[in-house]
């Protein structure tokens, strides 16, 4: 298996803007999301319709928007001009009035859009069945809550395997993660986390052949 070095540097830069955004003050996170979704859309349907192309490949940003957008809106110590200037200059909508009245509604519109596309909590913990291409939220070896995509599932000497990789790793670079399931009917399912070498290279010979 090669590994592309353009496509290792891609993958850095694009984990590490997630990264930075996750953990960017509330009122720099609503500014970006309305910089990304709202300004170059002139109708608050191009930005629905924005949010639902989103879901489908990179939620985070709409989940540090969410929080952004809610903060900034409940902070009753934000300047009425931080307000103005998030639609009018970051969201682009030089046509509405320059007026925290005004600006408060747009932003509580934007708002209403996230909410109605994203769930009200997080994904919970844990695995009821492996999908492809569906993403968890699974535990390390050292306890740290990780987003795993199925990428496959295998049976390997009579038993079943997910192949995982994190969520928006390459699916022919890794780095893979492999879990051993079985699932009885009327039980929950039951996983472990394979830590073998020599087994989960048999996996990922059988998922890659």
């Amino acid at each position: 298996m090669t590994t592309d070095p353009k496509a290792d540097a891609t993958f850095e830069r694009f984990k590490a803007r997630i990264d930075a955004l996750k953990s960017a003050p509330p009122l720099e996170k609503a500014r970006t999301f309305l910089k990304s979704y709202c300004a170059l859309n002139s109708k608050l349907s191009d930005v629905e319709e924005q949010i639902r192309h989103a879901l489908g490949f990179n939620s985070i940003p709409l989940w540090t928007g969410i929080e952004g957008l809610e903060t900034v809106l409940s902070d009753k110590q934000l300047p009425a001009s931080t307000l103005v200037s998030l639609v009018r200059d970051d969201a682009n909508r030089k046509e509405l009035p320059a007026t925290p009245e005004a600006a408060r509604q747009y932003l509580e519109q934007v708002l209403g859009l996230l909410r109605e596309y994203l769930p009200k909590q997080p994904e919970g913990e844990g695995v009821v069945s492996f999908g492809i291409d569906e993403v968890y939220n699974l535990r390390d070896p050292a306890g740290k809550l990780e987003r795993l995509r199925c990428i496959d599932a295998v049976g390997v000497e009579k038993q079943s395997f997910a192949v995982l990789v994190p969520e928006h790793a390459s699916e022919d670079q890794g780095p893979f993660t492999v879990y051993r399931y079985q699932s009885v009917l009327g039980q929950p399912l039951q996983y472990d986390r394979v830590t073998d070498a020599g087994l989960i290279a048999k996996v990922l010979k059988v998922s890659q052949s």
